[in-house]
């Protein structure tokens, strides 16, 4: 058997210069740069279709957006407008019905036919006014009622 042998322990690397520490992230930089742009690279074909994707359908979403709108909005009206004539027409056919059942000829027919008459002496007859009840009496009021002056 090999018996272990003791190792040095490794010194670490010299320390470098200014102008070589400058061209190890010179090159770091310029790898992750090409990186990047490789990266770019294979997703600009995907970028452009998702692009030109959404410049079609947004406007196309849009366009069907608003012609629904307008679609609901002429539902709208032409039920409104329904409702309006037949109101409009309601009220003809009520103020007709006024109109017929207001007029002196009926009237006069139907007094006729109940046998009414004008009176031959007009007589004035004066109705006395209603009294207003009094509010019961609460708190000290009621105090007052029950000990105070007898009721009228």
């Amino acid at each position: 058997m090999i018996a272990p042998q003791r190792v040095a322990p490794y010194d670490e690397r010299p320390p470098r210069t200014a102008p070589e520490l400058r061209r190890i992230d010179r090159v770091r930089h310029a790898t992750k740069r090409r990186t990047r742009r490789a990266r770019r690279r294979l997703h600009r074909p995907l970028f452009a279709v998702v692009m030109l994707t959404l410049a079609v359908l947004v406007p196309l979403l849009a366009y069907v957006a608003l012609t629904a709108s307008l679609t609901s909005l002429n539902y709208a009206l032409a039920r409104e407008e329904h409702q309006r004539t037949a109101l409009v027409d309601e009220t003809q056919r009520l103020d007709d019905r006024l109109a017929r059942l207001q007029s002196p000829d009926r009237l006069a027919a139907l007094a006729a036919q109940l046998k009414l008459h004008d009176p031959h002496v007009y007589a004035v007859v004066r109705v006395p006014e209603p009294k207003q009840p009094q509010p019961k009496p609460t708190g000290l009021a009621l105090l007052g009622a029950w000990f105070g002056a007898p009721n009228r």
